[in-house]
């Protein structure tokens, strides 16, 4: 057992790392040296990593198409070893490694879709939160709402957009050829939230985009109401605020509500 460890650890550092001190242990023979028995276990791992994430960034590789989505997943595994013992959070650093890498920081619409799927992953892998009724609302005193704050769920993933990645994925989901990608006139806000087993995914107006981050960020109702005024009348704040809460609530977008004693 104590001569067992040892090994098991220089198999590793091989594996992750490179390292080859394991290969003074291994017997080669006619059939396959030592480099390349060993090599086995670490083209598997690395295929291994990569074929993860083909599961998870699909809208990626119905855009990218096969082979060029294959080779940013080689290039990602190649630049990065696992830190995770469970492989479904490997993916995490992909958006960004693309947006960086020099051979895929030219097309930064492939680190939007992987952006996209990511939220996507996360809001379907999110834990179960109760969400908050309208009558859990209705009892705080209406003077008293300015100061309240409301708190997302965790299923909740707020993302903007400077290409048709919305586009693509919705084009994926039908069945439809993907559309040719491209820059947008102005950056997109899209909400992905999960009801049931089901995630959802839409744009967002402006406005609703800017009220929602106001809530992330921990901030009062009425920090909420001051975004909206940047798109609407002071005297038509108040109903929209009102519709919106309504809405976020009816979606299962609101966790808790709070007001200061």
């Amino acid at each position: 057992m104590n001569a067992l460890a040892p090994l098991q650890h220089a198999f590793q550092r091989r594996i992750l790392g490179g390292d080859a001190a394991i290969l003074d242990d291994v017997v080669g023979n006619a059939i396959a040296s030592a480099d390349e028995r060993v090599g086995v276990y670490v083209h598997a791992y690395a295929s291994r990593l990569a074929e993860a994430l083909e599961n998870e960034f699909l809208t990626l590789r119905y855009a990218a198409g096969e082979e060029a989505s294959a080779e940013m997943f080689h290039d990602y595994v190649m630049a990065t070893p696992s830190i995770h013992r469970n492989v479904r959070w490997y993916g995490k650093g992909l958006a960004e490694f693309l947006r960086s890498a020099p051979s895929w920081q030219d097309t930064p619409a492939f680190a939007e879709l992987a952006a996209l799927d990511w939220a996507i992953g996360l809001s379907f892998d999110a834990a179960d939160e109760a969400h908050i009724a309208e009558a859990d609302i209705a009892v705080i005193p209406l003077e008293r709402w300015g100061e309240m704050t409301l708190r997302l769920p965790q299923h909740v993933q707020r993302r903007t957009f400077a290409w048709n990645v919305g586009q693509v994925r919705q084009s994926s989901d039908r069945g439809q050829p993907c559309p040719e990608l491209r820059r947008l006139e102005r950056p997109q806000a899209w909400i992905v939230s999960r009801q049931d087993l089901e995630v959802h995914y839409r744009e967002l107006e402006s406005d609703e985009a800017a009220a929602l981050d106001a809530v992330a960020a921990g901030r009062p109702f009425e920090a909420l109401c001051e975004a909206l005024c940047d798109w609407h009348p002071q005297e038509e704040v108040a109903l929209r605020a009102a519709g919106l809460l309504k809405a976020w609530i009816g979606n299962g977008w609101i966790a808790g509500v709070e007001a200061k004693d």
